[in-house]
């Protein structure tokens, strides 16, 4: 019983608690984070290539690994809600890229912000908010989904601050003339939101 209370297992059982209490990553080596990247890489682009060549809607449900069971109810408390539906819009190199909103940027000289939409401002650029989703944070995919929702349902594991995302920018759409459209980075949503709202700017629509 007395290696229960040595320094180090003391330690550890600290990290562990810390690090759930606040949703840090998953503990994965790097060999175990290399196979999920190449376990979904594939699947991902090709339903993606499937779904644009066949002129069907991306949308897709997004799960909580550790709410499954709330599913499909729909009044939670505060935070993110445990699923929700969002389109699939593409990869990078890390995960798969969900779009949550397009709305329209204004462009400054120090940079972009959300544009006045009650002064009818009209903006400068389309854009689209995305959220990334590191391959290695996804559990399971259902592709066929349920009675509720006929679209695939990714379980993820929510590690980044409760929610399953790594990072959230703005995005801009290029179409090729042949291929399939892809997403370009303009900026972080974080230095977007904080220019704007010195501006009295807090919407983006």
């Amino acid at each position: 019983m007395l290696e229960y209370f040595a320094p180090g297992f003391i330690y550890t059982l600290t990290k562990d608690v810390w690090a759930n209490f606040r949703g840090s990553r998953r503990r994965l080596s790097p060999s175990e984070v290399l196979a999920l990247r190449q376990k979904w890489k594939g699947a991902f682009e090709t339903h993606i290539a499937e779904r644009h060549h066949n002129k069907l809607r991306k949308d897709v449900i997004i799960r909580d690994m550790k709410r499954i069971d709330s599913y499909p109810d729909t009044l939670e408390g505060k935070g993110i809600s445990s699923w929700f539906r969002v389109g699939l819009v593409g990869t990078y190199h890390r995960g798969i890229l969900v779009g949550l909103n397009w709305g329209t940027l204004v462009e400054e000289a120090d940079g972009l912000r959300f544009r006045n939409y009650k002064a009818e401002e009209q903006g400068d650029l389309k854009a689209m908010l995305i959220g990334r989703i590191p391959y290695e944070n996804i559990e399971s995919v259902d592709w066929e989904g349920d009675e509720y929702y006929g679209l695939p349902h990714i379980y993820c594991f929510f590690t980044y601050k409760k929610e399953p995302y790594e990072g959230l920018s703005f995005y801009e759409e290029i179409v090729p003339p042949h291929g399939i459209p892809f997403f370009t980075e303009l900026e972080s949503y974080e230095s977007v939101r904080r220019r704007s709202r010195k501006r009295g700017l807090d919407s983006f629509l």
